[in-house]
């Protein structure tokens, strides 16, 4: 007894040996999935190709109703009936009732030919309002202002949901689906209103109502991502839908994308752009395979149960101490490095607690080691990077100030040691990193002074700031190494007098400081050499040395996300254009540096 005790007591490869022996029915369960998952994958495909079909179609379908509401509002534009009765209308010489009337019969005869068409209006800026249905009107409902302008003012058509009905008069019939499109002036050619052509939305809602199975829905979405229509509009499953396709690149074809408990089949539709979506749950299309699930669960169930008897007695004591290192496992994963496992066993698990224990500790120490490392060679690089930029400046400023004593230009030379005074001010910051937008576009400023004293007939520059982003706080020494980098290699080899523009504004939630001139510009081959040296940190690469230290300031700061673009063209000029987050200033506690 004692020995067979050591036997497993001592190898847990034994113990393994005795448990392969007793599961009979791995073989069984391993055959039982098979069928269940080539089943249930083959009937859930056929089900997928269908739905893809039925997309498809509705696309198709959706398409032609949308393609027959644009050429109704062409044909209305184009139709010279309505060109005389605008330009009567303009021209004020028909009474105002006479001009409508007119214009009203022209939309309905235009109307008729279009049956999914629910109607058709001309809204001119002098008020006339011309429709080509008649009906009992309540309450006039003007066409909102901002979409009145949109469409009036641009080419191209506007699409519109009003849920509640028509947007000109309220017929109390269901909502609609609106295209508004500009109305020009026969003889000028300007904009003179607007044409509004109407579809009911349960037109669209029958062409959707497709069965997909249970818990379906069918979607139809604009290129702005917005629900246009929807087979059961309360699906909290729409939001996903609408983001995937926003997400997703999808073609003229039928495709197919899981999304949590369903399948999406997205269909983009050819003219609009607009895209189809039916939403298939995936618990539906294994309906049938659950049946045959249920088949295998049965048979599988009596060999389960004659091994349950021997497999919990088992259980508790060889599966206690794996739980036991799975928890202390995820105390590690964690954080929790102090916590230890008691090693009470002497066969492999036992060695294994042991070992996990050591390695833990191990991976402590080594952390703690590593993060403390990281954050003082984060630390050491920005303010190595810092300093390496501010004797840059000095030597050209002072380099500056001393052609301008030698050519006995005093007064100039007095402006300079002021604005070079100023320069210093705002660079040193009372120590301070990070300084307001503002004050860096004042030390800009003052460097452009310096330079334009120096080099007056060989450019002139301009300076603007979005008053929005004037507080907002950034590294300092941002802007001038562009502004410099643009001097000395865009303007001064040009031979002529250039332009040197300064921008700080933002732009998509981000703070965009651009410096742009006029000069040489560059080739493809140095702009192509220069983006090289941007896209690499760390050392010294081309003679744009300050536009480097620079970038590498803000990848190490805001991250690779954020630094520095080049365009460039040879005689034309270049333009450098930094991106970096408004609230990098409130990152300071993570580089080290207090931005008081």
């Amino acid at each position: 007894m004692k020995r067979m005790r050591n036997f497993f007591r001592h190898s847990i490869g034994n113990r393994l040996l005795l448990y392969f022996t007793l599961l009979m029915m791995l073989p069984l369960s391993v055959v039982g999935w098979l069928i269940y998952h080539v089943s249930d994958s083959r009937m859930s495909s056929s089900a997928l190709r269908l739905s893809a079909q039925v997309m498809d179609s509705i696309s198709e379908e959706l398409n032609q109703m949308l393609s027959d509401v644009e050429q109704l509002g062409s044909q209305i534009s184009a139709d010279t009936v309505i060109q005389h009765g605008v330009q009567l209308a303009l021209a004020g010489v028909q009474d105002r009732e006479d001009v409508q009337l007119t214009l009203s019969k022209q939309l309905k005869r235009l109307n008729a030919y279009y049956k999914t068409v629910n109607g058709a209006y001309i809204i001119l800026d002098s008020g006339i309002i011309s429709k080509s249905r008649y009906y009992t009107v309540r309450q006039p409902i003007e066409l909102p202002e901002e979409l009145y302008r949109s469409a009036r003012d641009h080419s191209s058509i506007r699409w519109s949901v009003n849920a509640k009905g028509s947007m000109i008069v309220d017929n109390m019939g269901s909502g609609v689906l609106s295209a508004v499109s500009s109305l020009s002036d026969p003889q000028s050619g300007r904009p003179c209103g607007v044409i509004v052509v109407e579809m009911k939305l349960d037109a669209i809602k029958r062409s959707m109502s497709v069965d997909l199975g249970e818990h379906s829905n069918v979607l139809l979405i604009d290129r702005d991502s917005h629900v246009i229509a929807a087979k059961n509009a309360g699906d909290d499953a729409v939001v996903q839908a609408v983001q995937l396709v926003r997400n997703e690149v999808i073609g003229d074809a039928a495709e197919v994308f899981g999304c949590g408990q369903y399948f999406i089949v997205c269909a983009r539709m050819k003219n609009s752009g607009w895209t189809v979506a039916g939403l298939v749950y995936k618990d539906f299309l294994r309906r049938d395979s659950w049946y045959i699930l249920s088949l295998l669960i049965c048979i599988a169930a009596g060999a389960f149960l004659l091994n349950i008897a021997v497999s919990r007695a088992l259980r508790a004591y060889e599966m206690k101490p794996i739980m036991e290192m799975r928890r202390y496992v995820k105390q590690v994963e964690n954080g929790e490095f102090s916590a230890r496992l008691d090693v009470m066993r002497e066969d492999e698990i036992g060695g294994l607690a042991a070992s996990m224990n050591n390695m833990a500790a191990q991976i402590g120490r080594l952390l703690d080691t590593v993060q403390q490392e990281q954050e003082r060679l984060r630390l050491a690089e920005y303010k190595a990077l810092q300093a390496q930029i501010n004797p840059h400046f000095l030597y050209n400023t002072l380099d500056s100030i001393d052609w301008l004593i030698w050519a006995q230009q005093n007064d100039k030379a007095s402006e300079m040691v002021t604005a070079l005074t100023h320069f210093f001010r705002i660079g040193l910051s009372r120590g301070s990193e990070f300084i307001p937008v503002k004050d860096e576009v004042e030390h800009v400023k003052s460097y452009l002074t310096i330079q334009k004293i120096r080099y007056s007939k060989s450019f002139d520059y301009t300076v603007y700031m979005q008053e929005s982003v004037a507080d907002c706080r950034i590294p300092k020494l941002l802007l001038q190494p562009l502004a410099e980098n643009a001097l000395y290699h865009g303007i001064r080899p040009a031979g002529h007098k250039c332009q040197m523009l300064v921008n700080v504004l933002e732009q998509d939630g981000s703070l965009l400081l651009e410096v742009r001139d006029n000069g040489i510009g560059m080739t493809k081959e140095q702009l192509q050499a220069l983006r090289n040296a941007l896209n690499r940190c760390g050392d010294v690469r081309t003679d744009s040395y300050g536009m480097c230290n620079v970038n590498d300031r803000i990848h190490i700061l805001a991250g690779r996300k954020y630094g520095i673009e080049i365009v460039s063209e040879q005689n034309i000029g270049t333009s450098a254009r930094m991106t970096l987050p408004k609230n990098l200033g409130g990152m300071q506690n993570v580089s080290g540096v207090d931005s008081r």
